[in-house]
């Protein structure tokens, strides 16, 4: 198997992969996360699904990667893009926008962020995974982290306190300021780039703490006001002698936020660290510098490099970034109607983008929305160091390819069935064909994340297979490899989409014997409090009623099947209008039933 790859924006350079655990098993991951101001646009889950993917590979290649993503819920300010703390807080001005306060909007967008990493399949937001706040620290409940980061660069000379109580990290300090995005601080000349404060030392100068009266989040760092007790209690044992008096109650700036909470919840130094190329300066350019500031993090530089066992000044071995998102091959504006949120794209009616509904739907989007699963195909489709543009065109190309793998992989899941080992050997034209496509998968991954030649590699392994009569050996073998592709792509809807239920496999739904043992395949849906009855019926062997059927929801193979045996039952009953009924449902429901010679076809819309 080929090694991995990655371009480290801290060398500039492609570096062979190797993880700082001595025993070469474990990967510590932290991607910036969003900023809950606002619902997540589909430039932000580009980063965020480059993470997912590198993270996949990752894990692909035998590694155990621990994974975390923040939740910036404070001291994001409109004015972060030039390394100053400068403009509005974004929360505190999306809070007054809505007349409402900061920490509903936090939480309100939040939640909302939530449900459309789930719909993308981020893998840190599925499983237990999800409900892991170790995983998804927000920044507010860090503070003591970050007031004793802060206190720590004010002891060690790397930070001063100015009159108004606030705190800013002197850049001169650290000369390697400027390494990772390439600028030289020389040419950041007073007014260029930053604005001009006369309280600060030097113009290029970052605050570390913010002190404004009107802001409604606001922390006292010598008192309990306005701490969570568990922080406060973290925060005097953090410091216990306290911090500098001089430093007033207010908030911190953004940039310590990340340092503060990677250290917090993975350690000193980490493997990786990811995010978009908009981070690159300030954002990470001034972690860098605090963290070193702060704790002297440096890590060696890895086995085959040019620095090779020398220290890096930083704290992440790897920075990985991922280049803007275009759409139509220009920035995104609200002002043109093409800056697109996850969930506009999702139901744009329900969002008041009645226009984007129709260009969908004239782009050929049933209903004017876009499968969550085409969207994630759509913003991985190109390598990350590369920029992407985004378009009504390129958005139905992907529909089109998610459209080909899925019926191909139905094909397969259909041939192969519900049977179990066989004698039968595939074909050495199979087995080689099966072979040589994860190879090149996985080549191409290696290589930097080269997601289009991946791509490249599925689609040939596809349209051979498409060619080929395939025997059922073959089927599983070629089943075995779609599913191999999809660990990373995660854009296939795998629960069962087509199927043969014999007549011979309905009459064992009418057996009481049989149901009972059949039971297990419905207990996820009949266990629920309100229908203890029924559950206890269907144990007994007493196949419901049609109308008891009706809080179905889920409607996966066993219950189809379960769908079906109703419905012969009052056809052998002579009930045919209670048949047609269980037949319209289905449709309702997007499953198309076919009466045959062989039993009952079904298929999912």
């Amino acid at each position: 198997m080929s090694v991995l790859k990655l371009k480290n924006s801290y060398t500039r350079a492609l570096e062979v992969f190797q993880p700082l655990d001595p025993r070469g098993e474990c990967v510590t991951m932290y991607s910036c996360g969003p900023t809950v101001y606002s619902y997540a646009h589909i430039g932000n889950f580009r980063s965020f699904l480059m993470a997912d993917v590198l993270r996949r590979v990752l894990e692909r290649n035998g590694y155990e990667v621990r994974h975390v993503m923040n939740i910036t819920d404070v001291g994001h300010m409109t004015e972060d893009h030039v390394a100053d703390a400068t403009g509005e807080d974004k929360l505190a001005k999306a809070a007054r926008e809505l007349g409402t306060d900061p920490f509903r909007v936090a939480r309100h967008f939040e939640d909302a962020f939530v449900a459309d990493a789930r719909a993308l399949k981020l893998k840190i937001y599925q499983g237990g995974e999800a409900g892991d706040e170790t995983l998804h620290p927000r920044a507010t409940a860090h503070i003591a982290e970050m007031l004793a980061a802060i206190q720590r660069l004010i002891a060690g000379g790397f930070a001063y306190v100015v009159p108004s109580g606030e705190v800013y990290f002197e850049v001169a300090k650290f000369p390697e300021y400027g390494k990772l995005s390439g600028k030289v601080i020389d040419d950041l000349e007073a007014g260029a780039r930053v604005e001009v404060r006369d309280e600060k030392r030097d113009p290029r100068d970052f605050a570390l703490w913010k002190v404004d009266a009107k802001h409604l989040m606001q922390w006292d760092p010598h008192s309990n006001v306005g701490w969570e007790p568990d922080d406060w209690r973290r925060f005097v044992q953090l410091c216990p002698d306290g911090v500098d008096a001089r430093i007033k109650p207010g908030f911190p700036g953004w940039h310590i936020e990340c340092s503060a909470m990677s250290r917090a919840r993975l350690g000193p130094v980490i493997d990786i660290h990811t995010g978009g190329e908009d981070n690159i300066f300030p954002h990470h350019e001034c972690e860098i510098a605090q963290s070193y500031g702060a704790y002297h993090t440096h890590v060696p530089g890895p086995h085959g490099a040019p620095d090779e066992g020398a220290p890096r000044n930083t704290f992440a071995r790897y920075w990985v970034h991922g280049r803007f998102l275009l759409v139509n091959n220009r920035k995104m504006s609200k002002r043109d109607g093409t800056f697109f949120t996850a969930r506009d794209l999702f139901n744009p009616v329900a969002e008041g983008r009645a226009d984007l509904a129709r260009d969908l739907e004239a782009a050929g989007f049933a209903g004017g929305r876009v499968p969550a699963n085409v969207l994630r195909y759509a913003l991985i489709a190109n390598q990350y160091t590369q920029p992407m543009n985004f378009s009504m065109e390129s958005l139905a190309q992907a529909r089109a390819s998610v459209e080909r793998l899925q019926i191909r992989y139905d094909k397969l899941r259909e041939a192969v069935g519900d049977t179990g080992d066989s004698s039968e050997v595939a074909s050495d034209r199979v087995l080689t064909l099966v072979e040589g496509a994860l190879r090149d998968f996985d080549d191409a991954l290696n290589d930097n994340l080269n997601t289009p030649n991946a791509l490249a590699a599925v689609f040939k392994a596809v349209g051979e297979l498409n060619q080929m009569e395939l025997g059922l050996a073959e089927a599983r073998e070629a089943l075995r490899m779609m599913e191999s592709f999809n660990d990373v792509l995660d854009v296939l809807d795998t629960t069962a989409r087509s199927g043969l239920i014999t007549r011979e496999q309905v009459q064992s739904w009418l057996e009481p014997e049989s149901l009972r043992s059949k039971a297990a395949h419905l207990k996820h849906w009949a266990e629920a409090p309100d229908r203890e009855q029924l559950w206890e019926r269907i144990e007994a062997g007493q196949l419901p009623a049609f109308d008891e059927l009706a809080p179905v929801e889920q409607m996966d193979g066993a219950m189809i099947e379960l769908f079906v045996a109703i419905r012969q039952n009052a056809r052998k009953a002579k009930d045919f209008a209670t048949g047609d009924a269980i037949r319209d449902d289905l449709k309702k429901r997007g499953v198309q039933l076919e009466d045959t010679p062989q039993g009952f076809r079904w298929v999912r819309g």
